[in-house]
């Protein structure tokens, strides 16, 4: 349910300028999600959304990845709600998020730091993972689709290595 409910609230900030939170639950609920307005403002904590400026005024969206900084487990949860679906074609993965995600989704990736990822590009909703070759491609696209679709977790050692950079 909260994961579902944080999902639609990506959704629901990246497709139209969203100014306050009374806003967002009213958009929420007529979705079908009725939340309080205190389950709302953890909720945006968790997702790391801030006010961003944009035409028009401040609305939400999601905190830079800069600003996350090296928090692997809130890079996990912002990767987690918005990737839609990962692909790989020879030594490329190619990773669809919601639009304005791309970004976020690209540092989670980044971080892992694989022996195989030569680079990334992340536009507005689409990431390339150059991978030195096929096999390494393959095979980090099934670790990445279970880290983000899945229940897997980043490993204890993993996650201390991407803390300290």
């Amino acid at each position: 349910m909260k994961t579902d409910r944080q999902k639609i609230i990506l959704e629901v900030i990246s497709g139209q300028a969203v100014a306050t939170q009374q806003q967002l639950l009213e958009l929420l609920a007529a979705r079908g999600v009725r939340c309080t307005q205190a389950t709302l403002s953890r909720d945006i904590h968790a997702l790391n959304l801030v006010k961003l400026s944009a035409p028009g005024g401040a609305c939400y969206g999601v905190e830079p990845a800069s600003a996350v900084g090296s928090d692997a487990r809130k890079l996990l949860n912002i990767a987690r709600l918005a990737s839609l679906s990962i692909d790989a074609a020879g030594n490329i993965i190619v990773i669809k998020t919601m639009p304005g995600l791309a970004h976020a989704v690209g540092s989670f990736a980044d971080k892992l730091e694989e022996q195989g990822l030569v680079g990334s590009i992340a536009g507005n909703d689409t990431i390339l993972l150059i991978i030195k070759d096929s096999a390494a491609a393959q095979a980090l696209c099934q670790d990445l689709r279970d880290l983000l679709f899945g229940e897997k977790e980043i490993g204890e050692k993993q996650a201390a290595q991407t803390a300290d950079q």
